[in-house]
């Protein structure tokens, strides 16, 4: 599939066509980490011995919090996989998921469009020297959706990575963020169900939770494996 929007090898970007998107974008990200950061103590809160504190703080109002700081963390680059454990100690492995998945796919959304629309020329040069940015675009163009919710699901590339590349690609924007919140609701239950299980864990609880939720982490670990011994037989079997 070809995005007229973005350029191609004999199609040069446009430069101002989108310079009022850029502008908007980037302006809200700013007063929106401005805000967070400054003006209410989310630096702190996104700590990990500090959340129970945002929790009892905010009250039934401590989801929103918990979004607003996986999605700023998120656009930014930082690793959540502390916040998504933390979030199965605080909320349990359902509710957790729930939250995660939400904060995570905003925040990753976010990133796509500054990459798309805001930082697109600086994104592409932190990628364009290896093969990331190339074997991505391929499986756009060929698979799309499937091939986004494949990454999503076997991670191949790290998640805050993938954001900034797949807004390089000519994936549409609803694909994208349907892919994203599809594929990484099992990823995001393991580790949730993880900090859970290790808070039990620490408090002299069955350990039955923390084996499983290991397990589950370990079988994901492993999908990328799995993904592509299926592709390859699907393929055989086409080929016969």
């Amino acid at each position: 599939m070809n995005n007229p929007n973005l350029p191609t090898e004999n199609q040069p970007k446009p430069k101002n066509k989108y310079s009022w998107v850029r502008l908007a974008l980037g302006l809200f990200i700013l007063v929106d980490a401005i805000i967070l950061f400054k003006v209410t103590p989310a630096g702190s809160w996104i700590r990990p011995e500090n959340l129970q504190l945002l929790k009892t703080q905010l009250g039934i109002f401590a989801p929103l919090g918990y979004i607003g700081i996986y999605f700023i963390a998120t656009v930014f680059g930082i690793p959540g996989t502390i916040l998504t454990l933390s979030s199965g100690a605080l909320f349990g492995p359902f509710l957790g998921t729930l939250w995660t998945v939400i904060g995570a796919t905003l925040g990753a959304t976010g990133a796509f469009l500054v990459a798309r629309f805001v930082a697109f020329d600086w994104a592409r040069r932190q990628f364009e020297k290896g093969d990331r940015l190339r074997q991505l675009s391929q499986g756009i163009e060929q698979e799309g959706f499937w091939f986004a919710l494949s990454i999503r699901l076997a991670p191949v590339f790290p998640f805050n990575a993938v954001n900034y590349l797949l807004g390089l690609t000519p994936i549409k924007l609803p694909t994208y963020i349907l892919a994203t919140a599809i594929g990484i609701i099992p990823g995001s239950f393991a580790y949730n169900w993880l900090g859970q299980g290790g808070i039990q864990a620490l408090n002299g609880g069955p350990p039955w939770q923390l084996v499983g939720a290991l397990a589950a982490l370990a079988i994901l670990s492993a999908m990328p494996i799995l993904l592509k011994r299926f592709k390859r037989n699907n393929g055989n079997n086409a080929s016969c």
